[in-house]
């Protein structure tokens, strides 16, 4: 038996369609029918990645980069900003005007908007049927935040100011992500196994980008998609083509878990 972890974004899901293929998802079905255990690692948060994952065949989720676990319909583990910590980030945004939404396992948070960009971003979300809120909004909570920094000196002035309750992940083009200090995608796979009394010689991890990095150390073998980071190279066993090309299913008969 294997257990394994697939980011979403870029991974299981195509860029392109907005859709995981219908081959890759037989493929799923195929391998949980053969006593395998498969979940989505994933940095979105579990109200953002809901809609699109719940008629995939899945075992459970890792959300919000290790924030919160759900194992075939319980949640094992949840954590959230605590009340002083989305004071300080709702305070450091407006000091470094700086756009940003907060992720939250019940719905994403936006503060206040300073550029066509975030504006995008949640048009795209509404789109999915994401639920998008103030952070006015009485059920505020939040566990990660993605960030879309103007300039270096913003990006620096934002993240000392945080530093102290937040990892963060830098992705190209002054982009970001910050998770509360101590979470990834790794410290989720390692949480879920302990709990489901599995070693990590049973994990395969798929992904394609920086936040996946712990992930990819973390797993016993670890599987590049598509178009990646060049430094994630040397964490892969295998490179795989994209999503588009159905690079999950290429990996899965490389690995020998399906037939060719």
């Amino acid at each position: 038996m294997h257990t394994l972890f697939f980011d979403f974004d870029g991974t299981l899901r195509v860029p392109e369609t907005n859709e995981v293929s219908k081959e890759t998802i037989q493929n799923l079905r195929t391998l949980r029918k053969e006593g395998n255990l498969i979940f989505i690692n994933t940095g979105r948060c579990f109200s953002s990645l809901e809609g699109q994952a719940r008629d995939l065949p899945l075992d459970g989720v890792i959300c919000g980069c290790g924030t919160y676990i759900r194992y075939r319909g319980q949640i094992l583990y949840e954590v959230q900003a605590t009340s002083i910590q989305k004071e300080r980030v709702l305070k450091a945004l407006r000091t470094c005007r700086l756009d940003a939404f907060l992720e939250g396992h019940g719905g994403l948070f936006v503060d206040q908007t300073y550029s066509d960009q975030l504006n995008q971003v949640i048009s795209f979300f509404k789109r999915m049927n994401v639920n998008m809120l103030s952070t006015e909004d009485p059920s505020f909570a939040f566990s990660k935040m993605s960030l879309y920094y103007t300039d270096q000196k913003q990006k620096d002035e934002f993240e000392n100011l945080l530093k102290e309750d937040f990892d963060f992940i830098n992705f190209p083009n002054l982009k970001a992500e910050a998770v509360l200090k101590g979470h990834s995608k790794a410290s989720g796979m390692r949480m879920l196994l302990k709990e489901l009394s599995l070693p990590c010689s049973t994990s395969i991890a798929f992904g394609d980008s920086d936040n996946d990095m712990e992930m990819l150390k973390e797993a016993s073998c670890s599987v590049l998609i598509g178009k990646h980071a060049p430094h994630l190279e040397e964490l892969a066993d295998l490179k795989a083509p994209s999503a588009k090309e159905e690079g999950i299913s290429w990996a899965l008969r490389k690995l020998n878990l399906i037939e060719e």
